[in-house]
């Protein structure tokens, strides 16, 4: 699509499974974010606020779109 600088689909654990990025840039990402995801799901859960669906980052560069599902995370680098 056009805008879309990468799309990553990994595990919850942040081991990628599917990407159109460079390896080390994926594996960076795909770490960093499912640990931001883990953290995340803990604060919904100590706020009873009740299932993290998604997390939008707007950063200098794009923006960074993630959505957790049951066992993987898609990553989208926009």
């Amino acid at each position: 699509m056009e805008g879309v600088r990468g799309v990553i689909v990994c595990d919850s654990e942040g081991l990628p499974i599917q990407y159109d990025l460079d390896v080390e840039t994926t594996e960076a990402t795909a770490a960093y974010i499912a640990s931001l995801i883990g953290r995340a799901k803990n604060t919904c859960d100590a706020l009873k606020e009740g299932e993290l669906k998604f997390v939008r980052l707007e950063t200098a560069k794009g923006e960074v779109m993630i959505a957790p599902e049951s066992g993987l995370i898609l990553i989208v680098l926009k």
